[in-house]
């Protein structure tokens, strides 16, 4: 990624649309600076590149709300347009951000954020959602540079304040970084595969050794088996470890359960079959003697019974006498009698309706000459009805006329009631318009009066805003930074006096050195002068003569307590070394925090708002001020929030104004005029009507009646009377019809009743006359004789059926009892009871021998079932198994947890990759540390983590290794510059899938040298010269003087400007 072109427009500082930044005007050269002030809007425009790309800035401490700036006018959009190149290609994003503002109507209302990406053939896609994705999609911009936001930073941009977090990345932040350089991702992936893999063949493993287990657990063994106590620890063992240890070992001790059942099954079975033989022989006995006794006692019953019936035949031959009276009673004379009294009945019923028909027919009679005398009486009404009819039908005719008139008489009245009421109607709308022009016109001087009220709202609250922020800035000041700034003094004091301390131990410690030196010496020249002999020559100087020889010193030092001085002033000097680079590094922390301290505190104090410029005081004098600035703050404050309470108040009278104006101007003055109009025309319409209305009334003045009421009560009169005489008519009509016809009705009636009377008189003689011949022939006296006698049929045939089975009850059982003494001779009662008890003691010893053959048929089956099923799986165990141990090593392997140290084989071989990374850095950072340090990757292991990609930094001054974390703010710079600039060269040269043509600074120069700086530009002049583009944001002297291409940013009262030199 290389960028092109970069444009502004009312973004942080910048009020308006910004020139558009051309990085195509910096290829040739490749390095270009950005300067300015503190606060003018440098990192911004870094800001804008990451957050055209991913909707977020460059740094930790600045977020993209109220991106939008606070110096733009209200109809200049916030936006932010990036075009780069990629791969060959050039692309372009615009970005823009969400804000609040205030509308027209005075309220606040937020623009959501909004984001377009064009693609090289003018195609687009629009939305967050698409451009940015989600966590599952990588969207469009990371799907392009194959990086995200934090690894765009790390890659491409050495963000204000996290030199130290690029440098200290950990091994886990620093592989994720690689993967997407190195393309180790599949590694990653067949990490993820073999460990899913794993738990699933592990799964299935286990699910085989539960099932095999939950077998084993259902086998049985007989309490009295000596196996069954190792059954049970072996059962006991399974569950527990849940696992199959020893398929073999589980089957072999169930074969010898089965085999020792098999046995016992055999002699069971011979026991079982014994116990049946004898209890069938007893159920044979027993049934033999219960058919003896039970011949004996149908015997005697049968005996009984032949009594009782012969007690009964003198009953049953007197109800055979009478049952044949009652059968000729009932079926040769009883159908004579019901008949004959059928006819008489029939008889008397025609009697009593011929009297009631002869009764019927004079009433009849006396009804038709009533009806005739009726009928004449009307018939003499009918002309008085014709002449009603007549003078109905006129008055109906003139209905229409009598209620027109008398409409018209109301309508008139009405009108004439409406015209009078006008002139009360036009003043009352004079007065309403001269109201409403004067409430206008007190309208419009309220609005004009507070309509710069929304501005002032607006203001003050942005007034508040910032004063809450340089409030923000001076807590932080007080509570954070102070107390950090008085800890590093602390801490500066005692790395101060450990340096001292260090120091007067290493002094005294070479003391004592020099003086055992001194006193080592004496010693050996001492031991040499007693060997010397005059004449002779001295070993050390050839000297025959020894006038003055060396004498021993009193006190004598050892050649080993010598160097047990040299080694401990050696360790005092290291001491003393390592104590002076920690208060040198302590003290020139505490330097630059002071400066950083010193700069925010004046940024505070010099803020407009405190009025404070100028100020040369120490950190001390500076702490004072900050602490008056706060309570001028608060006071400022407070103030604007009246303010803001007072101007809240006053836009909500604004608003109300604006309303009851735009009412009384449209919706009132319309409804006035609508009015006014509406009045006109009724005023025009009603004299119009009343004119005419009253013309019509004197056309229908000459009717018959004064009103419609009363030519309407003569209608009804009229209508009435003519309706009774018609219905009078009518109904005398009806009624000589229907009295005639019934009257000829009823005589026909009677005549048909006289002659069946007559006919059923006839017939009821001659049915009399056969019934008294049935009497006569079936020797009965009388009728009452014959009617004691008659019974139904139901009666008669039980009566038949209880004879019937008299006989043969006789019959039968005098052939039983035969049947039964012979049977029955010669056999006596035997003892059923004893037997029964015998019978069933011998059951309960078969059933108890049944039972233990079926307890070890069932525990066999179940056994064997058991055996077949666990070893119909061992295959399938064995299969398990090995793929799972196959599975397990192999992700181990891949996790790197196979031996003491844990490191992954992606991170393994992200290492190599990581190695030329680091080599490419220290050719950086050699000369720029003027050979002191140079970067090493750390390979200490550990079973739970590792630091196999944490970096360490060696010292090649003092030959020992050191954290990069105990580097100073200007060698952490240096190394996390030279280490980016490796990534940036390892990225470009690499296939990884990551193409990045830029590297931007931002600030980090503060804590260099000029030595240094003079380094890192040398390092970035050549690195720029390589085809990349190398941005670099200081405020650095040194640097403006030596990079020619810059970006310029000033900031006046209406914000930040940008001026671009080329250096040409």
């Amino acid at each position: 990624m290389k960028p092109i072109k970069l444009i502004m427009s009312a973004f942080g500082p910048y009020a308006g649309e910004m020139p558009p930044i051309d990085f195509t005007n910096f290829e040739e050269k490749g390095l270009f600076l950005i300067s300015g002030d503190t606060g003018a809007g440098k990192t911004t425009i870094f800001d804008a590149i990451i957050y055209a790309l991913y909707g977020d800035t460059s740094g930790s401490y600045r977020g993209v709300k109220n991106l939008r700036s606070e110096y733009a006018k209200e109809d200049v959009k916030s936006y932010v347009e990036f075009y780069f190149s990629h791969q060959g290609k050039e692309y372009h994003i615009r970005r823009e951000p969400s804000y609040e503002r205030i509308n027209r109507n005075g309220k606040i209302t937020e623009e959501p954020e909004k984001v377009t990406f064009y693609y090289p053939d003018g195609s687009t896609v629009e939305g967050s959602r698409n451009v940015d994705g989600l966590k599952s999609d990588p969207g469009i911009v990371r799907g392009l540079l194959h990086i995200d936001k934090d690894q765009f930073k790390q890659i491409a941009m050495i963000a204000q304040g996290e030199f130290w977090s690029l440098l200290n990345a950990k091994t886990d932040d620093r592989t994720r970084i690689l993967r997407t350089i190195f393309r180790t991702s599949g590694y990653n992936s067949m990490e993820y595969k073999l460990k899913e893999r794993q738990d699933e063949s592990g799964r299935k493993k286990t699910k085989i050794e539960d099932s095999i287990v939950q077998y084993f657990h259902d086998v049985k063994a007989d309490p009295e088996d000596g196996r069954a106590e190792e059954l049970a620890l072996l059962q006991e063992r399974a569950e527990k470890s849940g696992s199959v240890w020893n398929l073999d070992e589980m089957t072999g001790l169930l074969k010898q359960l089965i085999e020792s059942d098999r046995e016992r099954k055999q002699d069971a079975d011979e026991k079982q079959k014994e116990a049946d033989q004898l209890l069938n022989a007893s159920r044979v006995e027993l049934a033999t003697a219960e058919d003896n006794n039970r011949d004996l006692r149908r015997c005697e019953e049968l005996k009984k019974k032949e009594a009782e019936l012969a007690g009964r035949k003198e009953e049953i031959d007197r109800k055979e006498t009478v049952l044949t009276r009652q059968k000729l009673a009932s079926r040769e004379c009883n159908q004579f009698y019901l008949s004959w009294k059928e006819k008489e009945a029939s008889v008397q019923r025609l009697e009593r309706q011929a009297e009631e028909k002869t009764e019927a027919v004079k009433a009849a009679s006396e009804r038709a000459e009533d009806a005739k005398r009726a009928l004449e009486a009307a018939e003499r009404e009918r002309p008085d009805a014709d002449r009603l009819q007549k003078q109905a039908e006129k008055i109906r005719d003139e209905e229409k006329n009598y209620q027109r008139r008398d409409a018209l008489a109301g309508e008139i009245a009405e009108l004439k009631k409406k015209a009078a009421g006008f002139a009360g109607t036009e003043k009352d709308l004079s007065d309403r318009d001269n109201a409403l022009k004067e409430k206008i016109s007190a309208l419009q001087d309220r609005q004009k009066k507070l309509r710069e009220t929304p501005e002032k709202l607006a203001k003050a609250e942005g007034e508040e805003e910032k004063l809450r922020s340089l409030c923000t800035d001076i807590r932080e000041i007080l509570d954070c930074k102070i107390p950090a700034w008085e800890l590093k003094q602390k801490v500066r004091k005692e790395k101060q006096d450990a340096f001292s301390r260090a120091f007067a131990e290493f002094e005294a410690a070479n003391q004592k050195r020099i003086e055992a030196e001194k006193i080592l010496d004496s010693c050996r020249a001492g031991i040499l002068a007693q060997t010397l002999e005059e004449g002779k020559k001295c070993p050390v100087c050839g000297s025959t003569h020894h006038p003055d020889p060396a004498v021993m010193p009193e006190k004598a030092v050892t050649e080993e307590e010598f160097r047990k001085r040299k080694r401990e002033e050696e360790r005092c000097q290291e001491k003393k070394n390592a104590a002076n680079a920690a208060a040198e590094a302590s003290n020139s922390a505490l330097e630059q925090y002071e400066e950083q301290l010193r700069s925010d505190m004046l940024r505070c104090l010099e803020n407009p708002v405190i009025g404070m410029e100028n100020r040369t005081g120490g950190p001390e004098e500076l702490r004072r001020e900050i602490g008056q600035a706060e309570t001028l703050l608060a006071e400022k404050i407070q103030e604007n929030q009246k303010e803001q309470s007072r101007l809240t108040r006053d836009r909500a009278a604004l608003k109300k104004a604006e309303n009851d104006l735009d009412q009384a101007q449209n919706e009132e003055t319309e409804a006035l005029e609508r009015d006014k109009k509406l009045f006109a025309e009724t005023k025009q319409e009603t004299e119009r009507e009343l004119v005419a209305r009253q013309a019509e009334y004197r056309t229908l003045e000459d009717l018959s009646f004064e009103t419609w009421e009363a030519a309407e009560a003569k209608l009804r009169a009229a209508q009435e009377k003519e309706t009774a005489i018609r219905s009078r008519l009518e109904a005398a009509g009806q009624e000589t019809k229907t009295a005639d016809e019934h009257l000829a009705a009823e005589k026909a009636s009677l005549r048909t009743i006289e002659e069946n009377r007559e006919k059923e008189r006839r017939e009821e003689k001659e049915r009399g006359e056969k019934l008294d011949e049935a009497i006569r022939k079936n020797g009965f006296l009388s009728v009452d004789e014959l009617l004691e006698f008659v019974r139904t049929e139901d009666e008669i045939s039980a009566a038949d059926q209880e004879i019937e089975d008299y006989r043969q009850d006789v019959h039968v059982n005098r052939q039983q009892l035969a049947d039964a003494e012979e049977r029955a001779r010669g056999k006596v009662l035997i003892d059923v009871e004893a037997l029964n008890e015998r019978c069933i003691r011998q059951e309960s010893a078969a059933a108890a021998s049944r039972s233990a053959v079926n307890e070890i048929a069932n525990r066999l089956q179940n056994n064997q079932e058991k055996l077949e099923r666990m070893e119909a799986q061992a295959p399938e165990l064995e299969k398990a198994k090995k793929e799972n141990d196959i599975c397990v090593r192999l992700y181990n392997l891949v996790r790197g947890t196979t031996g003491n140290g844990k490191i992954t084989l992606e991170q393994f071989i992200q290492a190599a990759g990581f190695d030329g990374i680091i080599a490419a850095a220290n050719r950086r950072l050699r000369p720029m540390s003027d050979g002191q340090f140079e970067l090493f990757r750390q390979d200490k292991l550990g079973k739970k983590s590792n630091t196999f990609l944490d970096l360490g930094v060696h010292d090649n001054f003092t030959g020992h290794d050191r954290p990069v974390g105990s580097l100073s703010g200007g060698e952490s710079f240096k190394a996390s510059l030279s280490l980016a600039l490796g990534l940036s060269d390892t990225v470009s040269m690499s296939s990884g899938g990551v193409q990045m043509d830029a590297l931007f600074i931002d600030e980090g120069f503060g804590t260099l040298d000029r030595n240094s700086i003079e380094n890192a530009m040398d390092i970035l002049i050549n690195l720029s010269g390589k085809n990349k583009l190398v941005g670099v944001i200081s405020h650095r002297e040194e640097l403006m003087e030596s990079i020619p291409q810059q970006i310029h940013v000033t900031k006046d009262r209406d914000g930040s400007h940008i001026k671009t030199e080329r250096g040409i």
